[in-house]
């Protein structure tokens, strides 16, 4: 019984331990000047350096990067599909008419102010594309099931 609690205690700490990690203020004030009216805001990673915060910004999902001194890495918001600009639209009606949208994000970085990213599937297929505002495809990622 002695063994089965102190076994009990040491997972719950280890859990503890090993769950969290430390932002640098750096990060969390660069966070706070870029976005000064961020709401629910919860730091949920950090890889290489790079911290990813998930907060509500004027009411919509957002997500962004920032490195350890606090410059930021990059942003995506979670859009609705009908929300996409026209050119976007219309490029994805022609390129991949055969294809359902899944999900869309806005991404933006200091090396690029706008992009689009959109998800769209098709029976055991997967494309996940970044398009310009202007419809034109800059990135595109393939995945089948």
């Amino acid at each position: 019984m002695k063994a089965s609690l102190s076994l009990f205690f040491l997972v719950l700490f280890a859990g503890t331990l090993f769950g969290q990690f430390k932002v640098p203020e750096a990060s969390k004030q660069g966070f706070a000047k870029k976005y000064p009216k961020a709401e629910s805001a919860k730091w949920k990673s950090a890889s290489d350096g790079i911290y990813t915060v998930d907060f509500s910004d004027s009411g919509q999902r957002t997500s962004a990067d920032f490195d350890a001194k606090g410059n930021w890495v990059q942003s995506e918001i979670k859009m609705d599909k009908g929300s996409l600009p026209a050119a976007v639209s219309q490029t994805i009606a022609k390129q991949y008419s055969d294809f359902e949208i899944d999900w869309v994000k806005q991404l933006s970085s200091p090396g690029r102010p706008v992009a689009y990213r959109v998800a769209l599937d098709q029976e055991g297929y997967t494309v996940r594309v970044n398009f310009s505002p202007e419809g034109k495809v800059l990135e595109k990622e393939e995945e089948r099931d």
